[in-house]
């Protein structure tokens, strides 16, 4: 299966019109040299991790950590379905099951996509973590086993210098969240690195979308390059029948936060992510 490089990658994703390019904004507030987490958040399908890829410096690589569906073939299944629904709108859907062909066009299309993306982001070296709660207590040691292992990974990385990416907060960067998420890894690998000698940067990045990116995102972007769909939308504007926003996408790298304890408690952890998840939300809300 053809794979890309990090490098090719993120150059095709800067090219290929099938998403709004990323501007960067801040990158003097990313450290040269010396251990690196960024630190972004979680509104999109996932996606804002590669937006980051992208507006980040091209050397050195960074590595991802994100849900295990997509690493491990065991969890195809799912991925598939989380394929479809990123991809196609509902209405969509229940029109190609209704058709035997598309059907079978859809399938085998989702099918390659996944396997791919599996491929993929192993290549440019993606931590896989299980984020998913454990209903049995085989799937809770499983669970332990699999973080546990994400958790060495990503020491390695960073005693290498190696660049991580991660959504500290699980996708729960808002305020208005019911029940909100403080997932402590970034403090967590900040102590385990200051042991060692090593302080680690931790440097916020932040995706603004506006609009924000959906599935409709995406078609429209592509459509934006067709001669006649920007004709219509230029008529339908000047007519004011319907205005049509083009996506724009910022990632703002904030200056770098550290966490210098070598011994801390959860609620000082805690605390970190907090005052961190609070830093990525005053930003958003800046226009």
């Amino acid at each position: 299966m053809i794979t890309f490089s990090y490098n090719t990658l993120r150059s095709l994703l800067r090219t290929i019109p099938i998403c709004p390019k990323p501007k960067a904004v801040g990158l003097e507030n990313i450290p040269e040299e010396g251990p690196i987490i960024y630190a972004h958040n979680h509104i999109t399908r996932r996606t804002e991790g590669f937006f980051l890829m992208v507006a980040a410096p091209s050397k050195p690589n960074i590595r991802g950590l994100g849900d295990i569906t997509l690493t491990h073939e065991k969890y195809l299944p799912t991925l598939k379905r989380d394929i479809e629904d990123a991809i196609f709108p509902h209405r969509v859907r229940k029109k190609i099951k209704k058709n035997r062909l598309a059907k079978l066009c859809c399938n085998k299309f989702i099918h390659y996509l996944a396997r791919w993306v599996i491929a993929q982001t192993n290549r440019y070296g993606s931590i896989g973590v299980e984020l998913n709660e454990p209903f049995t207590k085989q799937e809770k040691l499983t669970k332990q086993r699999i973080n546990k292992e994400a958790l060495d990974k990503c020491i390695e990385s960073l005693e290498d210098d190696i660049p991580l990416a991660i959504a500290p907060s699980a996708g729960k960067t808002y305020e208005t969240v019911e029940n909100p998420v403080y997932n402590t890894v970034v403090p967590t690998l900040a102590s385990w690195l200051y042991k060692r000698g090593k302080v680690v940067k931790i440097v916020p990045g932040v995706v603004k979308e506006k609009p924000m990116v959906c599935q409709k995102t995406y078609w429209h972007y592509v459509a934006d390059r067709i001669i006649v769909y920007k004709a219509i939308r230029w008529l339908l504007n000047l007519v004011k029948i319907k205005n049509y926003q083009r996506p724009c996408l910022t990632v703002e790298f904030l200056p770098p936060l550290f966490f210098k304890n070598a011994n801390p408690s959860k609620s000082e952890k805690v605390e970190f992510v907090k005052n961190l998840q609070q830093v990525i939300y005053d930003t958003l809300k800046k226009e």
